[in-house]
């Protein structure tokens, strides 16, 4: 049995004698007092377990005693002493909060008795404190383990995962700083995107602390770095910082193959992290495995993707030489303007793929049409004009993922007029996707400012072949605004584009085309 801190409080010195007698042989510590006040300011000062006090002390009743203490330090347990029965109740005294009561005269034996019944009592609420303490804990754990399991499976976007990674992991772990490192197996080193607060980091295979683990495949839990010899300290130096306690450990695949290292470093109510933060974090650990796994299988699938409609609008593109890049451009473009808007992510995606692939019906469309030299017919304008709905009819059997479901309608809207007088389906402005609006503008755009061997054809009239002057095609945008255009995507447009013009100086615009409206739009 541990031993424990007992006070005596009684003001008969032969009790108190008696008292050490029973306690002092069970290699208990001891100390006693001689009145209440007396025995309350050694409770402040030392942490007692069990209190024996006699009812009838001097200052302060056992009673009055306990109940202060029970105040402040509510887990010592008291035995209290009386030798008036009739106005000390075994009942009174429970009732007050004792664990036992002790009738004068007693015998050693019966003392004895009593407070070992007391100590092991104790000795068990303690334990079921630290054992519920423990269970709060690990359920808390638990809970964070689960919310965090949860959050990285949600996220398939890698550059998203970084971050999330880094942030729920310091949290948790109470740290004050994270760093998610990818093994790179071709170049023999370990690259991180995002380390909280620095910049992109690169470390050779078994140089300093990961590349050590992620090397050896083993956890390292380090006190205090700068006592280690491969410690490399110019890096806190530089960053203002002191780095102590490190929990290093590497990150696995499903296979067990090594992928990365995670590294969380100064735990912030401790000197170092302890074997519960070990388990823990290599719980954390598996989990960053799977998601940063599922996280570069989806990169993989989604740069497979973005390539092959990147190659299958470039078929229509390359049809003609003047053509080519027209859709890349287009979406481009479409991306500024709906950044410039505000729109979230999903749009943006959805705004990408509708860019890219918003002219593909026209591999439909034959080619003694689709490459004239010379202003269409009405019969080759009307086939001309079926371009969106082949777009929709290729689209609707591609099997876009359901994050993507709006490009197909997107795509095949772009000719709409918010008026209603476009085509193919006469939608009018609430019945238009906002990304076809978008493209709308930025198709418009790149058509007027693009060369073409054939006059350009577009809103009743027969244009010229060459490039447009800007300061026309921002007169044409603005008077078919609220027409065929939606308002807000021009005066978004215009927005952006002296970015996009100053972009693409000196390479697509050259700068006497582009300088003068980039000074009036900034003006």
């Amino acid at each position: 049995m541990n031993s424990i801190n007992i006070l005596l409080v009684d003001n008969d010195p032969a009790v108190r004698q008696m008292l050490s007698q029973v306690v002092v042989p069970c290699r208990h510590i001891s100390k006693t007092a001689e009145n209440g006040l007396e025995a309350l300011e050694l409770i402040k000062e030392i942490d007692f377990d069990i209190i024996i006090a006699d009812v009838n002390i001097p200052m302060l009743s056992g009673l009055d005693l306990m109940s202060e203490v029970q105040k402040i330090k509510p887990d010592i347990s008291f035995m209290i002493i009386t030798g008036y029965s009739r106005d000390y109740s075994y009942e009174r005294i429970i009732q007050s909060g004792a664990k036992d009561y002790l009738k004068k005269p007693f015998t050693l034996e019966e003392l004895r008795n009593k407070l070992i019944r007391i100590i092991n009592e104790h000795g068990m609420e303690q334990e079921n404190k630290q054992l519920l303490i423990q269970k709060t804990e690990l359920n808390t754990q638990l809970m964070a383990m689960i919310s965090v399991a949860y959050d990285l499976a949600s996220e398939l976007e890698f550059d998203s995962l970084f971050p999330l990674i880094i942030s729920k992991i310091t949290e948790i772990m109470a740290a004050e700083r994270t760093s998610l490192y990818i093994l790179d197996r071709n170049k023999k080193e370990l690259w991180t995107r995002v380390a909280e607060g620095v910049d992109k980091i690169r470390l050779p295979l078994g140089k300093g602390i990961s590349g050590r683990v992620a090397e050896s495949g083993e956890m390292l839990n380090i006190v205090d770095a700068w006592k280690l010899p491969y410690f490399n300290k110019e890096f806190d130096k530089k960053n203002n910082f002191r780095t102590r306690s490190v929990l290093c450990l590497p990150i696995k695949n499903h296979g067990g193959e090594g992928v990365g290292v995670l590294q969380v470093i100064n735990k912030k109510d401790n000197t170092r992290f302890n074997e519960k933060d070990e388990v823990f974090c290599k719980g954390l650990a598996s989990q960053v495995g799977i998601a940063l796994e599922n996280a570069l299988l989806h990169d993989e699938l989604k740069l497979s993707f973005k390539s092959s409609i990147q190659t299958l609008s470039a078929t229509v593109d390359a049809k003609h030489p003047l053509t080519a890049g027209h859709s890349l451009r287009v979406t481009e473009y479409s991306i500024a303007i709906a950044k410039e808007i505000g729109l979230g992510k999903k749009e943006l995606d959805n705004l990408y793929y509708a860019g890219i692939l918003h002219d593909i019906g026209k591999i439909g469309i034959r080619d003694d049409v689709l490459l004239k030299n010379g202003p269409f017919t009405p019969e080759e304008r009307a086939e001309m004009n079926t371009h969106p709905l082949k777009t929709k009819d290729i689209l609707d059997n591609f099997h876009f993922p359901r994050t993507l479901r709006h490009v197909s309608k997107i795509a095949s809207s772009h000719h709409e007029k918010v008026n209603g007088k476009g085509y193919p389906l006469g939608l009018k402005s609430g019945q238009i996707p906002m990304g076809a609006k978008i493209i709308a503008v930025a198709d418009v755009f790149d058509a007027l400012t693009s060369p073409r061997d054939y006059p350009k054809y577009a809103f009743g009239k027969i244009l010229d072949c060459d490039i447009m002057p800007l300061a026309k095609v921002i007169s044409i945008l603005k008077k078919d605004a609220g027409s065929h255009f939606d308002m807000d995507v021009v005066n978004a447009f215009l927005g952006c584009l002296p970015t996009i013009l100053r972009h693409h100086r000196g390479e697509r615009f050259q700068p006497e085309y582009v300088d003068d409206m980039i000074c009036s739009l900034t003006s």
